[in-house]
């Protein structure tokens, strides 16, 4: 079956696959240092200007028009990217200088902060196993942590407890949001753009 996605050799259905080369191509090609861009949620904005060049490649073979509009969301995405990693910076920043503002920081909770972007859901387990360090200073260092609200317990027990970096997390749910609603996918956040 021939494509109507000028991207992806099989039918439109693969939409998705065929983004999905493009980013690949881009970091094989080393355009991208690593696939970063989520190109599906501008197509999914635009979401019929996005079928209309899609026909037109198909029906007139206007590929000028559609590289245009791909490369347009290409630059808007990569945009976004840059805003969205750019808050990220801020606030792992303003985090930071909060942790270094308190006298129980210490290095174990200051080196535990600086594993949370990697690392946003901790335990006590998993903090021993980042640090390299005893029971007692992982629970110290995620105390302090928790005593400042970079993490946040989340599973209401007494034992055995998960502690996220909210703020972080939520920074990185709200990528693919436009105006505080999500700008991609049915209620469940799936994409259907093809």
């Amino acid at each position: 079956m021939l494509s109507s996605n000028p991207f992806t050799p099989i039918s439109m259905e693969n939409g998705r696959i065929g983004r999905l080369m493009i980013a690949l191509l881009l970091e094989h090609w080393r355009q991208l240092k690593e696939p970063l861009l989520y190109l599906s949620l501008f197509f999914k904005r635009h979401r019929e200007e996005y079928y209309r060049r899609l026909n037109l490649v198909r029906l007139e073979g206007d590929w000028e028009g559609w590289t245009d509009f791909f490369l347009d969301g290409v630059a808007t995405i990569a945009d976004e990217a840059v805003f969205s990693a750019r808050e990220l910076f801020n606030l792992v920043n303003t985090d930071r200088t909060r942790l270094l503002g308190v006298e129980s920081a210490s290095v174990s909770a200051l080196r535990l902060f600086e594993l949370l972007p990697r690392h946003p859901i901790v335990t006590v387990a998993s903090a021993m196993r980042l640090l390299d360090t005893s029971k007692p200073t992982a629970t110290r260092a995620i105390e302090v942590l928790a005593e400042i609200g970079t993490l946040v317990e989340t599973t209401g027990k007494k034992r055995d407890r998960s502690f996220a970096y909210r703020a972080y997390m939520e920074r990185l749910r709200t990528v693919g949001y436009d105006g505080g609603t999500k700008s991609g996918g049915d209620e469940n956040g799936q994409e259907d753009v093809r």
